[in-house]
């Protein structure tokens, strides 16, 4: 089944892991993460950008015009309601990044790993 699955082009082989490369004799390398990925060379800087980008954007944008159709009582209680729930997706989704578990799980890269 497995060279029927290689024959399709939709087939991706599967890295191994740092362990299997390991175990092969293969030396572990400072380019590659504990799941054997390329290292990520992100920094705070380059996350602290991305937040910005994302948090300020249409919704700064409209948050005025939504405050002058709620009023002043219902428009920041609604603002408060969305950022609590914007911080319990978050964590959850900050949660779940490795599974089973946060140490020893495995990363997932994609939403439909997490």
């Amino acid at each position: 089944m497995a060279k029927e699955l290689k024959e399709s082009s939709m087939y991706i082989e599967p890295k191994p892991t740092t362990e299997a490369r390991l175990e092969n004799g293969e030396e572990a390398s400072k380019n590659f993460d504990d799941d054997g990925r390329v290292r990520r060379t992100g920094t705070l800087l380059t996350a602290s950008a991305h937040i910005i980008t994302a948090v300020i954007g249409s919704g700064v944008l409209s948050l005025a015009w939504a405050i002058a159709q709620l009023g002043w009582v219902v428009g920041p209680a609604v603002l408060f309601a969305f950022s609590v729930i914007t911080y319990f997706t978050s964590t959850l989704l900050a949660d779940s990044y490795r599974s089973p578990g946060p140490v020893h799980g495995t990363r997932n890269y994609t939403y439909m790993d997490v």
